[in-house]
């Protein structure tokens, strides 16, 4: 099937299209979670977790104890994290295609399309509904915030591949914020894991920390609000001027009630979960603690 054309009139199906990839990143998360599971079943030995993730209903503690869902989950995470934090980050600031290849208008940010982009919408769609299913299985993942994360942002890429919009916000929202969670996959990791002081994991997870701290800060508090700003402004615009619904017959609502709310959302949730991280860091500095992440900023 052909690509669609970068131009603005016409929208295309990339959920249709995309649909091999999709079920081929599915089958590859899942496959790799449950091979690592299966084969360290009883890891325990080598591969310890930290006592209060061993505990029993009763708060006993498990002996032995072995914790490979944990670890398959950090593992099989780590490589769908890694790929759209990647694309995101070369899209930005090395190709800078975001930049030169849409045009610099409304329309252009909201409606033009972008090859990347598509393939972070898919890549992202694909794991946070894997992400959402694996949670259910892993305690420590299954909370009420961190599916409703979940949900939202594989609403959000769904509506990006289906009506081919916001393919300049998807690169960030989608793919650039994600930069920080490659380092937290590495300290969720030494978390659940601790590595032996002085050792080159010890090492690798002290210089997540304060990478993960600063990008986070960086990507999804001080800058999402200024390009959050400029996604507002352009959805205002385009749906007051009626271009929207010229470009868009009838899907003028998915911005409206759909990317603007989520936005703000989503927003306030970065916020809670930054102000999580500073206390947590304060511990850190302080009281020589592993950061817990465990409310997922993922």
């Amino acid at each position: 099937m052909a690509s669609p054309q970068q131009g603005l009139e016409s929208p295309y199906n990339g959920v249709r299209r995309m649909r091999t990839p999709i079920a081929g990143g599915l089958i590859f998360l899942t496959t790799a979670y449950f091979a690592a599971v299966r084969l360290l079943r009883d890891s325990g030995a080598y591969l310890k977790p930290a006592d209060e993730f061993c505990e029993k209903s009763d708060g006993q503690q498990q002996e032995p104890c072995s914790r490979p869902d944990l670890f398959a989950f950090q593992i099989s995470s780590g490589f769908a994290i890694f790929y759209v934090g990647w694309v995101g980050f070369k899209t930005w600031y090395i190709s800078r295609n975001v930049h030169r290849n849409l045009p610099n208008t409304p329309e252009g940010r909201l409606f033009g399309w972008l090859p990347e982009s598509d393939q972070i919408a898919a890549a992202n769609l694909t794991f946070q509904v894997w992400d959402f299913v694996i949670s259910l299985l892993i305690p420590e993942h299954c909370s009420a915030v961190f599916l409703t994360h979940h949900f939202m942002a594989a609403v959000v890429s769904w509506f990006s591949l289906h009506y081919q919009v916001l393919h300049y916000y998807g690169i960030y929202f989608l793919g650039l914020t994600e930069v920080s969670s490659i380092f937290l996959v590495v300290i969720d990791l030494g978390r659940y894991f601790p590595p032996e002081s002085g050792t080159l994991f010890a090492h690798i997870v002290g210089i997540c920390q304060p990478a993960f701290l600063v990008s986070f800060f960086w990507y999804r508090v001080a800058m999402w609000w200024v390009i959050s700003w400029r996604l507002w402004s352009d959805v205002l615009t385009v749906t007051g001027n009626g271009r929207a619904e010229k470009l868009r017959p009838g899907k003028t609502f998915v911005l409206k009630y759909v990317y603007l709310p989520f936005n703000i959302l989503l927003g306030l949730l970065q916020l809670h979960w930054f102000r999580f991280i500073m206390e947590e860091t304060k511990k850190v500095v302080f009281g020589h603690e592993m950061p817990d992440h465990s409310q997922g900023t993922e």
